[in-house]
């Protein structure tokens, strides 16, 4: 198992996690570097250390359940609640049309602390669009774990909304690291820099 954030940075980018070039988003943005840690369902060591690492963050946050952002956070949030033990409830992408009709699958009671876990934020709208119906459920939200913050502005959306994110990499700590080891050239530091700079959701001078 990687033991550091530097090794699983690296095995994140072999892997295929971390494409580079010009990238359609799935909201039709464009963009240098795109994360799709869906992969890593094919590679168990590298979702265990993803899981790990998240649960380091998850130590020192109060929280009585997981929930996963569907789909991408789903088998890690999955992977958290079996190694530590905590229940885990999931987000449906929409509501049940017969039976229960639920929303939340799983069991939970009024105010619970849920820690929300997510692969990737960007402008925060996914996460924050979980962490809405939790709260309508009567759950307390307050952090996320994030294996990727693209500082993009999502950040302060979710902390707008009272929610506080803790991620494992940033998009400028990630991109560093993979400068460091030659897995990237300057010229795209430089390029991500750039995009980060330009594009921040929720400014009047956003140019996404």
């Amino acid at each position: 198992m990687m033991s550091t954030l530097k090794d699983l940075a690296v095995r994140l980018f072999d892997a295929g996690a971390v494409q580079l070039g010009d990238i359609e988003a799935m909201d039709g943005r464009w963009t240098p570097v795109y994360f799709d840690f869906r992969i890593i369902v094919s590679h168990p060591e590298i979702m265990m250390a993803v899981a790990v690492h998240l649960q380091n963050l998850a130590t020192e946050i109060n929280h009585d359940i997981l929930c996963g952002v569907p789909y991408a956070a789903l088998p890690l949030a999955a992977v958290m609640s079996v190694n530590t033990s905590t229940p885990m409830i999931m987000k449906r992408k929409e509501t049940k049309q017969y039976a229960t009709k639920k929303i939340i699958e799983g069991v939970y009671t009024k105010n619970q602390n849920c820690l929300v876990v997510e692969d990737v934020v960007t402008s925060g709208g996914s996460l924050l669009e979980t962490v809405s119906t939790l709260r309508h459920e009567s759950l307390t939200v307050t952090h996320a774990v994030v294996v990727l913050d693209r500082e993009q502005g999502g950040a302060s959306v979710l902390k707008a909304n009272g929610v506080e994110l803790r991620p494992l990499f940033t998009l400028r700590n990630l991109t560093q690291i993979l400068r460091d080891v030659d897995r990237i050239s300057d010229e795209t530091v430089d390029v991500i820099a750039e995009h980060i700079k330009v594009c921040q959701f929720g400014k009047k001078d956003n140019f996404c």
